[in-house]
């Protein structure tokens, strides 16, 4: 398993998060532990290929008190999860 080297700068306040070829639990876990790395208010963007992360990620963001933006596909198989950390 990777670490979450892959989460990237994108702009100021802004932080990508590749988690294509994961299997649940991990996109849950490590989009858990990019979301410590972040400040207040900062926005994370996961992308996944997995479809049960798409509801997976979103409830375990809630559960810990940050806030879901959206959920969008961008392309085959792709879809980004915007996150904006709460706490």
């Amino acid at each position: 398993m990777r670490d979450t080297q892959e989460l990237e700068y994108i702009e100021k306040g802004v932080y990508k998060l590749d988690l294509t070829g994961y299997a649940c639990p991990y996109p849950q876990i490590l989009t858990l532990q990019a979301l410590k790395k972040l400040e207040v208010g900062d926005l994370l963007e996961v992308i996944t290929d997995n479809p049960p992360s798409c509801e997976n990620v979103p409830a375990v963001v809630r559960r810990n008190g940050h806030i879901v933006l959206g959920i969008e596909k961008i392309g085959v198989g792709l879809w980004k999860i915007r996150i904006k950390k709460a706490k």
